[in-house]
């Protein structure tokens, strides 16, 4: 897959997350956590469990920047 499709799928989620948080004034949690419930089940889907339980650890020890935002909505 080339960087411009994966830059393509980030832009829509993130464009599709902005409209959910900021026109249907939904909390950053409940948006969140379906994001991160729907990201879990698609490596569920496609990833042996060793694979499954690597991402699950990738998962948790990956240091993400906030949003320069203080509040998304």
């Amino acid at each position: 897959m080339s960087k411009d499709s994966l830059e393509k799928i980030y832009h829509d989620l993130h464009e599709h997350t902005l409209h959910l948080l900021e026109e249907h004034d939904l909390p950053v949690e409940a948006v969140a956590g379906a994001l991160m419930a729907i990201a879990m089940r698609l490596y569920r889907t496609s990833l042996s469990e060793e694979n499954f339980n690597k991402m699950k650890e990738v998962i948790l020890d990956i240091d993400v920047e906030p949003y320069t935002r203080k509040k998304l909505h």
